[in-house]
């Protein structure tokens, strides 16, 4: 998958579906998913009040708890491949909030190659998980990721309850979506310091998201697949 905005200029090459986020709430789209995809201003970068491609609802569907298979998107720049499993994947994570409450360790694991990457889904994940009060919380971490103290964590958390920012609360109450790299991703097998984040999310892993990954070949292939399956056996 390649990130693209919710709100950019939808070319008329690509099938509509016919239903907006909205239209699918209470069944394919949780309704306070599709709450958190409509709200805001007009001016908001990531609202998602349109109707959605025809390839973005076939990608829910088989990525609904009904089916829950592994899905390839292959399709072009402003096609909207990021909303084909970050919808479903919310929509997830809302309906476990709905009996376990307030979620913390890791259940979807997403991996992008480059720290340029990883920073344009803040915005949205900001935006879209901002209306679950911190049930849903989000991390990225890369080698940018800082710590503080105490009371800096603490004002962070009260004015940003939806986004991890610091290493020691990420290490001590893990998000549920975690968005990193490769390397960061090797350095939690191996670092001591890292181990709490994947002791607190075993069991819990369900979901992992590849970005480009057609750019993945030969070596570089087969050591970001070892490096997974180490991955998910450290928190089986």
């Amino acid at each position: 998958i390649t990130p693209g905005r919710g709100d950019m200029p939808r070319p008329a090459s690509y099938r509509s579906s016919g239903f907006a986020p909205s239209d699918l709430s209470g069944g394919l789209v949780h309704p306070r998913v599709a709450q958190a995809l409509t709200s805001g201003s007009p001016e908001d970068d990531y609202r998602f009040v349109h109707k959605a491609y025809a390839h973005q609802l076939e990608a829910w569907k088989l990525l609904s708890p009904n089916e829950r298979n592994s899905v390839l998107v292959s399709s072009g720049t402003g096609s909207g491949k990021t909303e084909c499993f970050l919808v479903p994947l919310l929509t997830d994570l809302a309906q476990e909030s709905e009996t376990e409450g307030r979620l913390t360790g890791v259940r979807a694991l997403m991996l992008y190659p480059l720290n340029a990457l990883i920073a344009t889904q803040e915005q949205r994940l900001r935006q879209w998980t901002r209306p679950f009060g911190g049930q849903i919380r989000f991390g990225l971490y890369n080698g940018m990721m800082k710590d503080a103290r105490k009371h800096e964590r603490d004002r962070a958390e009260d004015q940003s309850p939806e986004q991890v920012l610091y290493r020691k609360t990420l290490r001590s109450d893990p998000p549920p979506i975690l968005v990193t790299n490769n390397t960061m991703l090797e350095y939690m097998t191996i670092r001591k310091q890292d181990q709490p984040i994947l002791e607190r999310s075993r069991g819990k892993l369900r979901w992992i998201i590849i970005d480009e990954a057609h750019s993945y070949v030969g070596s570089a292939a087969a050591e970001g697949s070892l490096l997974l399956r180490r991955g998910r056996q450290a928190v089986e």
